[in-house]
């Protein structure tokens, strides 16, 4: 998440988010902790551990509700071949 944190999008949410106790694949979860563009209030996230090309959102759930670029746009095409992933 360090060098994501250095975009433009991710200096945006950088201090909009808070460091949880949770893992994912190996990867540290944040929760959201307002809304940012396509980021809702209590949204948790990860950066992708494989590809390290996008952002997975679940809702406080954890279910998944999108995926985001770096850039901060939706991802249909990783978001269809994620559908049904939750985070627990």
């Amino acid at each position: 998440m360090k060098e994501f944190f250095e975009t433009d999008f991710g200096s945006e949410i950088k201090g909009n988010i808070t460091k949880t106790n949770k893992k994912y694949q190996g990867q540290s979860v944040y929760k959201v902790d307002k809304k940012i563009g396509n980021l809702k209030k209590n949204d948790q996230i990860y950066l992708d551990g494989l590809h390290k090309d996008h952002l997975e959102v679940f809702d406080s759930n954890g279910n998944l509700r999108t995926i985001l670029n770096l850039d901060g746009t939706v991802n249909l095409d990783k978001y269809g071949k994620a559908v049904g992933r939750t985070l627990k």
